[in-house]
């Protein structure tokens, strides 16, 4: 599961197992420790599927949906699909469900406006990039799986202008704590925006 979405559980949660913590999966696992590696195991030959035949490359809310149905067809029964319920992690919650599909059409409209970040040098691009990130982030369209949803859009994006991420460059607690600042504190996610510009490179 993601390693930076460990959200705060809710009795209420209609995506658990009745009376259990762990996820509603097509695995058959009732216990979230086999179901995380199940899924790290799955997750990784997706993910390394998508680089060679990515979905069609649209980015729009529709685009980081084939994108997240994608990675999780096989693990989730939910994979795809705009989550239904409030989810927050540390307290704070994400975007309320209700607001996600406006939201997401804004931030992406706004992305087609400044011409998809064309024609940037790759610390100008970075830059712009991890603003969209950090605002996909505060998004938070799906249940779970959210950050390798995200990375995937995003590396998409890079591919468009030639560049790529150097995700591995970036630690896990840096990329949660600017994540985190992006969502409650800075919404320009200026950290964020950082981390990223220092870790792209032309492809």
């Amino acid at each position: 599961m993601d390693q930076y979405a460990a959200y705060d559980l809710r009795e209420d949660d209609p995506y658990l197992i009745e009376n259990s913590s762990c996820l509603k999966n097509l695995l058959g696992f009732t216990d979230t420790e086999s179901l995380s590696s199940a899924e790290e195991q799955l997750t990784q030959i997706t993910l390394a599927e998508l680089v060679s035949d990515p979905p069609q490359a649209t980015f729009n809310l529709k685009h980081l949906q084939a994108i997240h149905f994608r990675i999780f067809e096989d693990v989730y029964p939910f994979c795809g699909q705009i989550r239904k319920t409030e989810i927050m992690k540390g307290g704070k919650l994400f975007l309320p469900y209700n607001l996600i599909i406006k939201t997401a059409d804004e931030l992406f409209s706004q992305l087609h406006e400044e011409k998809l970040i064309q024609g940037l040098s790759p610390a100008a691009f970075g830059l712009r990039a991890g603003y969209y990130l950090g605002r996909i982030n505060m998004i938070h369209p799906f249940r779970e799986g959210n950050g390798r949803a995200q990375r995937v859009l995003i590396d998409q994006l890079a591919n468009l202008n030639n560049f790529a991420i150097e995700w591995a460059s970036i630690s896990g607690d840096a990329m949660a704590v600017a994540c985190r600042e992006a969502r409650i504190s800075d919404p320009d996610g200026v950290k964020l925006q950082r981390l990223i510009s220092l870790s792209t490179v032309s492809a």
